[in-house]
């Protein structure tokens, strides 16, 4: 041993994540313990959200809303993750708990020992290492610049299903010429159309407000179905903003709802 430090762990989550022109993330405004292995993603996550809004209100796009959406979008999430952490942790307790030096024996009761631990470690599960709905679904539910609908798919600690709900995170695939279609997306945000339909009303209401939409045109069946509609206009940080199989009535309330100008 050549040098030993004081560790604490903590399982904590802040009572806000900012406000006027101060917002934090990362650590400082949650902690886990690394059951799971979520602090370092978690945050990363948080400085991709800030990074776009604080850019978007600097280039003069971005409302007044875009800044207060930090803490409704992010902070569900830090709470999500210290409360899983907090799960696992409570699994490795009763391993830890149930442990007893006769499970080394090689006798027929060590045997017996280790079978009725094993069994036990198999009823707890490996929910630390399997829990994708905590590692990739993250929802934006109450988000003030999401164009939220009705019908939420169901949400599982274990499982992740991909879908463009609107708040989710726009789903990962490969595309029929092999490219990934992450890396088809633009700097800012784009419209993913699946049909010849004109995305003009849309793209010419983003143009009148300033904020940049990328369009990109896309005629592969395997990734419409996964997409689930027509169009979808994905964020900067690849959650999905509003999705349709048709332009919207009020294109100009779309846009202006999804730059955090109106509520």
């Amino acid at each position: 041993m050549i040098q030993a430090n004081p560790w604490s762990p903590h399982l904590v989550l802040a009572n806000g994540y900012g406000r006027g022109r101060v917002w934090m993330a990362g650590d400082a405004v949650h902690q886990v313990i690394p059951t799971g292995g979520y602090g370092m993603n978690t945050g990363i996550g948080d400085a991709v959200d800030l990074a776009w809004k604080y850019a978007a209100i600097l280039q003069g796009w971005g409302g007044p809303a875009l800044l207060d959406s930090i803490e409704a979008e992010r902070r569900p999430v830090g709470r999500a993750i210290v409360d899983a952490s907090r799960l696992h942790m409570g699994v490795r307790l009763k391993i830890a708990e149930a442990y007893a030096p006769i499970i080394h024996d090689d006798t027929p009761e060590g045997a017996a020992a280790r079978d009725a631990y094993g069994a036990l470690i198999a009823e707890l599960g490996n929910a630390e290492n399997e829990s994708r709905g905590i590692e990739l679904d993250h929802r934006y539910r109450q988000s003030p610049i999401v164009c939220h609908e009705c019908d939420e798919p169901e949400w599982r600690l274990r499982d992740y299903v991909p879908s463009t709900w609107p708040g989710m995170r726009a789903p990962h695939l490969f595309l029929e010429d092999g490219s990934a279609i992450f890396d088809r997306l633009g700097p800012w945000f784009t419209l993913v159309r699946f049909t010849d339909a004109s995305a003009q009303p849309l793209l010419d209401a983003a143009r009148e407000r300033g904020v940049p939409v990328d369009l990109l045109d896309i005629r592969d069946a395997h990734a419409r179905r996964i997409y689930e509609r027509d169009f979808v206009l994905i964020r900067p940080d690849q959650h999905v903003a509003w999705r349709g199989d048709a332009m919207p009535e009020d294109p100009m309330a779309v846009i202006d709802r999804i730059r955090g100008a109106r509520s």
